[in-house]
């Protein structure tokens, strides 16, 4: 079957959430489109509901439990359309997503990836994301993905992000093994050869009821992949000059942030180690960070707020 776009949806464990999703999906204004869910490997009855919705343009796959990245590629390989569109299972639309992102692609048409802008759900309501994107009216190009990402919340999630099956597969997809950071991959991979464009009506909402006790187990004390993937770009001069200063400094920002982590966890001798490769001039949360490393470690859990 030959859709215009294919929705690809990886699913672990989202009992509580995938119906809402499949429900923002069918409220879509547009209609052409195939649903394809990657049921990586889920314990509890998340595929059981989708199987009950019985929908005629939705087919679950099955997997034994790969990772996302694994899932989302899965998805890609199966797809019919000429366009992937991508949403986490416990996120959901609002219903003119689907039509804004072909409004993009009529605008655009040498457009890549198309992406709206978002909120964020959680116990005290809706929260707009915070986009840095230049231009005028709703519809943008996204000329610097890295100046965007270095003054406000990513332009790209992976629930508000449409792209090109085409880009996808020439790419490779989304890199496997990877516990974070996998998405942010793509969507800079993307950003350094592909026009990137965006509506910035807050299209997407993403759920955080469970950010909070996932951030917990998390504990981010070395730079992700995806920062050290676009430190080789910037040596290996893959970044365009017009995007090379603003790539440096997310690296250099990316590195303070991490040193933090590792001060608040008690790992100051690493933080010192983290703090080594950034460049002095580019803000005073480089001497903030060094200074943190020396301080009463009192001082930093009430700085921190442990």
């Amino acid at each position: 079957m030959k859709v215009k776009i294919s929705i690809v949806i990886p699913l672990y464990n989202k009992e509580k959430y995938i119906e809402r999703c499949l429900k923002s999906i069918r409220k879509q204004v547009y209609q052409d489109f195939e649903i394809i869910i990657v049921n990586d490997g889920s314990t509890d009855g998340s595929a059981d509901i989708v199987r009950k919705l019985a929908l005629s343009n939705l087919t679950l796959i099955d997997q034994k439990n790969s990772g996302v990245s694994a899932a989302r590629n899965t998805g890609i390989a199966h797809a019919n359309g000429e366009w992937i569109a991508f949403i986490d299972a416990d996120d959901y639309w609002e219903p003119t997503y689907l039509e804004e992102m072909l409004t993009l692609t009529k605008k655009f048409p040498g457009a890549s990836l198309c992406c709206s802008g978002y909120g964020f759900e959680g116990p005290d309501g809706f929260r707009p994301a915070k986009l840095c994107v230049p231009g005028e009216g709703d519809y943008r190009v996204i000329d610097n993905y890295f100046y965007t990402t270095c003054r406000g919340n990513l332009p790209v999630t992976a629930s508000s992000v449409m792209i090109r099956k085409s880009v996808l597969e020439e790419i490779g997809g989304f890199p496997l093994g990877w516990s974070m950071g996998e998405d942010i991959f793509v969507w800079m991979r993307i950003a350094i050869e592909y026009q990137q464009v965006i509506c910035i009506k807050n299209l997407a909402i993403y759920d955080e009821s469970d950010v909070e006790s996932a951030t917990k187990t998390n504990k981010v004390l070395d730079v992700l992949p995806h920062v050290k993937a676009l430190e080789d770009w910037i040596q290996c001069a893959k970044v365009p000059p017009e995007m090379m200063r603003e790539a440096r400094n997310l690296v250099h920002r990316s590195y303070i942030f991490t040193a933090l982590q590792n001060i608040k966890f008690g790992s100051r001798a690493n933080a010192r180690k983290l703090l080594s490769n950034v460049n002095v001039r580019v803000s005073l949360h480089y001497i903030a960070a060094l200074l943190l490393t020396i301080a009463p470690k009192s001082l930093v859990d009430k700085l921190l707020r442990k």
